[in-house]
C-alpha cells in the first residue's frame, strides 16, 4: 500500500507486513522503517483499507501499526489489553534507515531521529507515548520494556516523519525548550526554564529552583537530568569540564611518557611556560623514537624545535618515514604540523579529499547535537570538524558547522575530565 508524503518536499513509500511486524521504504530521506514485535507476539495480519498490521500477543493484547499520508507521514502504534489482567509483554522496536547514519534522541518523553542526507535533512519525532534506546543506531524501543498494561488498558505512541530542504552538513534545530549550552565549564550552571514541570537531578548534584527556572551546576564529568512535563520524564545529559590546558597540565604529573605524551608536554609548554626538566624529558623522548617513527613524535620534534631543541631534521626524517605508508590520521597530522605540502584551497590532502573529511568528521560527532546513541567520541573527529568549520570562514555555513564542532568538543572535555585520554587530549590541542 501507498503512502505519501506531501510536505514541501514529497517522498513515496510501499508498505508491507513482514514475519515479525510492519516495513515501509521508499527513495527519499527515510530509506527505511520498520515497526518489529518480539517473543510472545504472533504473526501480523494487514490491516484493512490502510497502511499497517495488527499482531496477537498471547498473553491477551493486541497491537496495531497504522501509517497515514500528509505533509507529515504519521506513525501510530497502540497496546490494548483484552484482558482481567496485569500483563507485560515484549516492547514493539521502532528501526529507521537512511543515507547516512542516524542521529537520535530517545529519552522517554521526548524522541527524534535525524536522518542527514545530501538534499537535505529528514526527521521523525515522537508526538505521544515513550521512547528508550534500542540496540543499534536509529533503533527506538517503544513504550517501557517490558510494557506493563493493566486490564483493559490501552497505550498509545505517536511519530511523525517530515523531510526538509537543506544541504549535507545540516541538521533540525534542537526542541527549544533545550538549554542552548548543555556542557559548561565546572562551576558554571545549566538553566533549564520549566514553567509547568520540574527537574531533577541525581543523588550529590546540586540543583536550584525559582518561579519555573532551575539551575544545575553539574559535577566534572556527565550526569543526567530528569525533565518532567505533561507527558512525563525527558532525559537530558548535562556536564562540567575543566579546560583543555588544565587537562595537559594535569597529564603533565603522571603517566607513561610515550610520543603522544610528549606532543602534550610541547603544547602545554608553548601555551604556557618552559620547563627545563618538561624540556629535558621530551628530548629523551624523541630519541626513543627514532628507530620507531609515528606521526605524533614528528610533530612534537617540529614543536619542540620551536622551544629551542635541535630536533627539525628528526621532525623531518620521522615524518619521511611515517610518509612512506601512512594512515589518513597520520598524513592530515603532519599536514596540520606543515610537514608535508598540502593545498587546503585546492581541496586537496595527503589522504582523502577535503571535503570528504569534513564531511566524515561531522558524522562522526553526530553533528554536535543532543543524542543517546552509542557513538564513541573521538578527539580527532572533534579537530577535523573545527578544521573543517574554520576552513569556510565567517559564511553562515561556517558559523553553523563551528556550533556543531563547539557543542561536541565541549562535551569531550566532560568525558576527559572524568576519565583523561592522552590522545583526545592531543587533538584537541592542535
Amino acid at each position: 500500500m501507498v503512502t505519501e508524503l506531501t510536505g514541501a518536499v514529497q517522498e513515496t513509500f510501499e508498505s508491507r507486513p513482514t514475519a515479525r511486524g510492519f516495513e515501509l521504504w521508499g527513495e527519499g530521506r527515510l530509506r527505511r522503517l520498520t515497526v518489529e514485535f518480539g517473543e510472545g507476539w504472533g504473526h501480523p495480519r494487514p490491516a484493512e483499507d490502510v497502511a499497517g498490521v495488527d499482531v496477537d500477543h498471547e498473553a491477551g493484547v493486541v497491537a496495531r501499526v497504522r501509517v497515514r499520508s500528509g505533509q507529515r507521514v504519521r506513525l501510530e502504534v497502540s497496546l490494548e489489553s483484552v484482558t482481567e489482567d496485569i500483563v507485560a509483554v515484549a516492547a514493539p522496536v521502532l528501526r529507521v534507515e537512511g543515507q547516512r547514519e542516524p542521529v537520535s534522541w530517545l529519552a522517554g518523553a521526548s524522541g527524534e531521529i535525524v536522518l542527514p542526507d545530501p538534499e537535505g535533512p529528514g526527521m521523525l519525532t515522537l508526538r505521544r507515548g515513550l521512547c528508550a534506546p534500542g540496540e543499534g543506531l536509529g533503533e527506538a524501543v517503544l513504550f517501557e520494556d517490558p510494557a506493563l498494561l493493566r486490564p483493559r488498558q490501552l497505550v498509545s505512541a505517536a511519530w511523525t516523519y517530515e523531510a526538509m530542504t537543506g544541504e549535507e552538513l545540516e541538521v533540525p534545530v534542537e526542541q527549544t525548550w533545550l538549554p542552548w549550552v548543555r556542557h559548561v565549564p565546572v562551576g558554571d550552571v545549566v538553566e533549564f526554564s520549566v514553567p509547568d514541570g520540574t527537574v531533577t537531578v541525581e543523588e550529590g548534584a546540586d540543583l536550584a529552583e525559582a518561579e519555573g527556572e532551575f539551575m544545575v551546576t553539574p559535577r566534572p564529568g556527565l550526569e543526567r537530568v530528569g525533565v518532567w512535563g505533561p507527558g512525563g520524564r525527558t532525559e537530558v545529559e548535562v556536564g562540567a569540564f575543566r579546560d583543555v590546558a588544565v587537562l595537559r597540565g594535569e597529564l603533565m604529573a603522571g603517566g607513561p611518557r610515550t610520543d603522544v605524551w610528549a606532543y602534550v608536554a610541547v603544547r602545554h609548554m608553548l601555551d604556557s611556560w618552559t620547563s627545563e626538566d618538561l624540556l629535558d624529558a621530551v628530548d629523551r623522548v624523541i630519541g626513543d623514537y627514532q628507530d620507531r617513527p609515528t606521526a605524533w613524535a614528528a610533530c612534537t620534534a617540529i614543536l619542540a624545535h620551536r622551544l629551542g631543541l635541535p630536533v627539525e631534521r628528526e621532525a623531518s626524517a620521522a615524518a619521511a618515514a611515517v610518509l612512506a605508508r601512512p594512515t589518513r590520521l597520520d598524513g592530515i597530522l603532519l599536514a596540520l604540523h606543515g610537514l608535508t605540502p598540502v593545498d587546503v584551497a585546492g581541496g586537496g590532502w595527503p589522504i582523502g579529499d577535503f571535503d570528504e573529511v569534513g564531511r566524515s568528521a561531522f558524522t562522526a560527532i553526530g553533528f554536535g547535537r543532543i543524542s543517546t546513541d552509542d557513538r564513541p567520541l573521538r578527539g580527532s573527529d572533534v579537530a577535523l570538524a573545527k578544521l573543517y568549520a574554520a576552513g569556510l570562514g565567517e559564511s553562515e555555513r561556517g558559523i553553523r558547522l563551528a556550533a556543531y564542532a563547539q557543542a561536541a568538543e565541549n562535551r569531550l572535555l566532560c568525558l576527559l575530565s572524568a576519565a583523561p585520554n592522552p590522545v583526545d587530549v592531543a587533538w584537541l590541542s592542535i
